[in-house]
């Protein structure tokens, strides 16, 4: 024996309470997610625009400083003082001297320097300062030896006199197209630094060796973004790049990407010691090459979006809850009110019908039975109305249906016969017999097919089902256009024709015929007053199903919602009175379904033909069985 328990929480059955919170944390994960997504890609946004005016403030501080070398090296005082090397006198050294002091003046950078071949600093900018820069051997720097072999060069450092970061620029300075020495400048990031800080974020510029050398968290300079070689230690101490500083790795952990651009990862908290915080991390190539440019985004306002979002959800839920136990309540209420109100209804309904079953019980027996009598005799009647009814409604239905098939057929073969006759009186006016002639053979076969539609008439009451057979349709769509051959030109309508070699299906063939002629035909009737008059006939190859579907569509006004809900039925039709009986696409359909297949009518609402109707056929397949052309 199967015992059925309902457990039930303030009336409200347990399957209920556990589909509510299975809904409230759907909702609730899917508002946070989406409140999430939301504002990382608005964080998203805010980094893009960081990012650029990073690299346009990166690009325009170096711009001012990367062509002052070459300036330098073409001043003929600094050419005469490599020139002439050791034997210099004072006074072109101290001229020199002066103008590079003058220069570094000028353009605010931290010192201008004059070198010759051997890498030893001959002129300074601070000359006259206690860390003179005079006397200097920078052979080992790469700024220097890339102006020597390439004719400038670019190095960002560390000051080995005066232990302050800088970004070199270097230009050889040349004499009969030979370098003789160079120039150099050496300018401070710390503007940068300065203009690119901002609460919640912080923005760095990282070397091509992964290290940051320009940051707005000044503990985190000079450390790498990624492990470097020893072999790439060894490069770097070697030209004292970082001043003999062994570079370090950022402590940090990267998370999930975001984008092409962007990712999530958790860094070292500069805000508070100790701790780590997560950031949107965006980055793109720097103005200078081998650089870029990197900013950190902290994504505590999507956090909090999250919590708001899910606090919303919890609110709503609650809401809807407290709703729901008030609804509940309330329900109960009344249904217990309401069944005391029917338990008293029905003891005195009991009392009333004991006291009338004892005191009419013959009386109701009696009335019983006349009433049987009655009823009988009112049965019988309605039963003889009923079937003449029926056999007059078989009778209508009968006729119509024979006088619309019968129209339907006739009416197609006499428009082509007209149509073919036109051409043939044409074509003798021409002098063209062969062509008249075989547009009378034509007319011939159509009246063959008429005297054949004429015989199945006769034989309609023992034929009830089609014979089908493999039909080609691309000599379905042939007759059908040759019987509106004349409209199709005169209307100026334009018919595209889209069917595959070979595309056959499971059919009747004149039926098929008469069901492509009944479609183009109300095709043209649609595009006749368009501005725009296309039709296009197509076919599919077979799908997996083995199924065809052929379509005719034109670029009309389309069918109205409510006559496309019953364009099958008799009777209904999107014509003026007086051009139609409704019967044509009644009539098609149940020829359609003698074949097997299903038909079916859409409005286009978008692609190139932007409004009209479509009908679509689902044939059966008969691509590997023999075609049976068209009449």
């Amino acid at each position: 024996m199967r015992i059925n328990v309902r457990v039930r929480i303030r009336g409200i059955p347990l399957w209920a309470w556990a589909a509510a919170a299975a809904l409230y944390f759907g909702a609730a994960a899917a508002a946070v997610e989406f409140a999430w997504n939301r504002a990382i890609d608005a964080l998203a946004e805010v980094g893009a625009h960081r990012l650029d005016l990073y690299a346009a403030s990166l690009k325009s501080e170096l711009g001012r400083f990367e062509m002052m070398p070459a300036i330098v090296a073409r001043q003929d005082s600094v050419r005469a003082l490599l020139g002439a090397g050791p034997r210099a006198s004072p006074e072109i050294v101290h001229e020199v001297d002066t103008y590079l002091e003058a220069v570094n003046r000028d353009a605010g950078s931290l010192a201008v320097d004059v070198i010759d071949l051997q890498g030893e600093v001959i002129a300074a900018s601070n000359w006259n300062q206690s860390l003179s820069f005079v006397g200097t051997n920078v052979s080992y720097r790469p700024y220097f030896k890339d102006a020597l072999a390439h004719g400038t060069g670019r190095f960002f450092g560390i000051g080995t006199n005066t232990g302050m970061p800088g970004l070199y620029f270097a230009s050889a300075v040349r004499d009969a197209g030979k370098p003789i020495g160079a120039a150099a400048v050496k300018l401070s990031v710390d503007a940068l630094e300065a203009a690119w800080r901002a609460p919640g974020e912080a923005a760095m510029v990282i070397d091509s060796n992964g290290v940051i050398v320009i940051s707005t968290v000044p503990a985190w300079k000079f450390t790498a973004l990624k492990p470097i070689t020893a072999d790439r230690q060894r490069e770097i101490q070697a030209s004292r790049q970082y001043a003999g500083r062994t570079v370090d790795v950022l402590a940090y952990r990267r998370g999930d990407d975001w984008s092409g651009t962007a990712w999530l990862g958790r860094f070292p908290d500069w805000r508070n010691k100790g701790r780590s915080t997560q950031f949107l991390v965006m980055s793109r190539p720097a103005p200078q090459a081998g650089d870029s440019v990197m900013v950190l985004l902290d994504v505590a306002g999507a956090r909090h979006q999250q919590q708001l979002a899910l606090a919303f959800v919890t609110g709503a839920f609650l809401i809807a809850g407290l709703y729901a136990l008030y609804a509940v309540q309330r329900r109960r209420a009344i249904a217990e009110k309401l069944k005391a109100q029917d338990a008293l209804r029905l003891a005195n309904d009991r009392l009333e019908m004991t006291v009338a079953q004892r005191t009419a019980a013959l009386t109701a027996a009696n009335e019983r039975m006349q009433q049987e009598i009655v009823e009988r005799k009112r049965t019988e009647q309605r039963l003889r109305d009923t079937q003449q009814e029926v056999v007059h409604a078989g009778k209508l239905a009968v006729l119509g249906q024979m006088a619309a098939g019968l129209t339907h057929e006739l009416n197609q073969p006499l428009v082509a016969i007209r149509t073919l006759c036109d051409n043939a009186r044409t074509f003798f006016e021409r002098n063209q017999p062969a062509q008249a002639v075989a547009n009378l053979e034509r007319v011939a076969k159509l009246v063959d097919s008429m005297a054949v539609l004429t015989g199945e008439l006769k034989a309609f009451a023992r034929k009830p089902d089609v014979e089908r057979v493999a039909v080609s349709l691309n000599e379905a769509v042939a007759h059908a256009r040759l019987i509106y051959e004349a409209r199709i030109r005169d209307e100026g309508v334009q018919l595209d024709v889209t069917i595959p070699a070979g595309s056959a299906v499971w059919a009747e063939s004149s039926q098929l015929q008469q069901v492509i002629v009944n479609l183009l035909g109300n095709a043209l009737d649609a595009v006749r007053d368009g501005h725009r008059r296309v039709i296009r006939i197509a076919a599919a190859d077979p799908d997996e199903r083995d199924r065809v579907l052929f379509t005719i569509a034109d670029s009309g006004p389309g069918i109205a919602p409510e006559v496309l809900a019953h364009l099958f039925e008799p009777f209904v039709t999107t014509k003026p009175r007086g051009h139609g009986l409704g019967l044509g696409l009644a009539i098609t359909s149940r020829i359609v379904e003698g074949f097997g297949a299903r038909i079916s009518a859409t409005n286009l609402v978008d692609g190139d033909m932007r409004s009209g109707a479509q009908f679509t056929i689902e044939f059966a397949a008969a691509t590997s069985q023999r075609v049976v052309h068209g009449r």
